[in-house]
């Protein structure tokens, strides 16, 4: 998970072109993160990586956070576009004001939406990064927020402070189709080709709304979830899963990866990360006081 691009593990390789490889000086720099299956520099792995298991036993109950309250997410204002990164699909916001995060964990600071993009694996019973209570979904989504003290993701991403990422799981059912989220899968079926674009309806995140209103939420600092799992990410997880249809999930798993079109996005989620043994990670469940309105 990151805010430009989204590093996924693929379970094939395209060999229409020739990778690039590393100049010997920076091969020397790098070592083999075997949760992750990619070349990481060693100084990047020194903490909490990203994604955990969540367990409620193990999580402290926390009620003394303001409420967390989502400002723009679901209006009707400006445009949206929906993209094939070649390792997800991006949704990305062209307004005169951006939807923002304020409260929570996230106290007194303004987080800006810089962009929200899925997870999902050849199954609708592994495609999420974090698993809550031992089981997997469908499907994650990360709605990519950056810290507005910092003047851009970019000078934000590698900041303690910097970003903060909504994770939302949706879980794949035999019922009809979510109909909030038919504006995305619809969409989705424009986008098959890597590096390709369309609109979408500038109300397209509607259905997180209901979900991002619940009665509570886990917290924690952790990582990226993708190349350079820089550890700048302070984690707001909702637990109960938005039920779509298969064939909503489907969709998602035609997107083509390669120009060749011959590899499809099969895989972009990393492994489960396990904190190291010395140090303890504190989970929150925050219980809100109220709905988030905008």
């Amino acid at each position: 998970m990151t805010g430009f691009d989204v590093t996924g593990v693929s379970k094939s390789q395209c060999v229409c072109e020739p990778e690039e490889f590393e100049s010997e000086s920076t091969q020397s720099q790098l070592v083999e993160d075997h949760e992750a299956h990619v070349l990481v520099a060693e100084w990047r792995l020194h903490k909490f990586q990203s994604p955990i298991e969540l367990k409620h036993e193990e999580s402290i109950s926390h009620d003394h956070f303001e409420p967390l309250d989502f400002h723009g997410h679901w209006d009707k204002l400006g445009e949206a576009t929906f993209e094939n990164t070649g390792k997800t699909a991006v949704i990305r916001f062209q307004r005169d004001e951006l939807p923002y995060l304020r409260g929570g964990p996230l106290h007194e600071d303004t987080y800006v939406f810089e962009q929200l993009h899925f997870h999902w694996s050849d199954d609708d019973n592994s495609g999420c990064e974090h698993i809550f209570e031992g089981q997997a979904f469908s499907m994650e989504a990360h709605a990519v927020h950056y810290n507005n003290k910092y003047a851009s993701f970019q000078e934000a991403q590698d900041k303690p402070d910097g970003l903060a990422v909504v994770g939302f799981f949706l879980e794949a059912t035999d019922n009809a189709d979510n109909p909030c989220f038919k504006k995305l899968t619809a969409a989705v079926q424009h986008i098959i080709k890597v590096n390709t674009l369309t609109s979408v309806a500038a109300d397209c995140l509607t259905w997180i709304r209901e979900e991002a209103q619940c009665k509570g939420y886990y917290t924690y600092q952790g990582s990226l979830t993708t190349e350079p799992y820089l550890e700048s990410v302070t984690w707001i997880l909702y637990p109960t899963p938005i039920h779509v249809s298969r064939q909503q999930v489907a969709h998602f798993r035609e997107l083509k990866s390669t120009p060749c079109e011959k590899v499809k996005i099969v895989n972009n989620v990393r492994p489960l990360q396990t904190p190291p043994s010395h140090k303890k990670l504190n989970i929150l469940y925050a219980r809100s006081h109220r709905k988030s309105f905008d």
